[in-house]
C-alpha cells in the first residue's frame, strides 16, 4: 500500500508557479480574462489580433467550463492539476509576447510597421495557446 506522501509526490514534478503580474490580476479573478482586456483596451492592436484575442478567450471559457465539468469527473487531480499549469503557462507566454511587443511598439512611438516581430511573435503565442486549451479539451 502506498503512503499519502507517495500518493502526492507528482505534486513535486509540476512547473514551479508563475507569480501573476500585478497588472492582470484584476478586475476579475482570471488573469487569462485581465490579459485579455489589458489587451483589448490598447490601441496597438489591428483587427487580426483582436480576432486572435477573441478566439483565445473563447477558448479559455471552453477549456475552464470543460474542466468544471467533464474534467473534474473525468481526470485525476494530478491532470486537473496539469490543466491549471497549461493555462497559467498559455497566461504567462501571452503576456510575455505582449509586454515584448507594446514595449517595442511604443519605443518606436507606434510608427506604422515598428515591432512587426515581436507582433508576429504575438500573434503566434496567442494562436498557439488557443490550440494548447483546445486540444487539452479534446484527448
Amino acid at each position: 500500500m502506498m503512503s499519502v506522501s507517495d500518493d502526492w509526490a507528482w505534486l513535486e514534478e509540476m512547473p514551479e508557479g508563475w507569480p501573476t503580474p500585478a497588472e492582470i490580476t484584476g478586475p476579475t479573478a482570471a488573469p487569462a480574462t485581465n490579459l485579455v482586456l489589458l489587451m483589448l483596451s490598447s490601441e496597438m492592436l489591428g483587427n487580426d489580433l483582436v480576432e486572435l484575442i477573441g478566439e483565445f478567450i473563447a477558448e479559455d471559457a471552453r477549456f475552464n467550463r470543460w474542466i468544471g465539468a467533464e474534467g473534474k469527473r473525468e481526470l485525476s487531480m494530478r491532470q486537473v492539476a496539469e490543466c491549471s499549469a497549461l493555462l497559467r503557462e498559455c497566461t504567462k507566454s501571452i503576456y510575455e509576447a505582449w509586454c515584448n511587443f507594446s514595449q517595442v511598439h511604443e519605443r518606436e512611438l507606434r510608427a506604422a510597421e515598428s515591432a512587426l516581430p515581436e507582433r508576429r511573435a504575438l500573434f503566434v503565442n496567442i494562436n498557439s495557446a488557443s490550440e494548447k486549451l483546445r486540444n487539452a479539451r479534446m484527448k
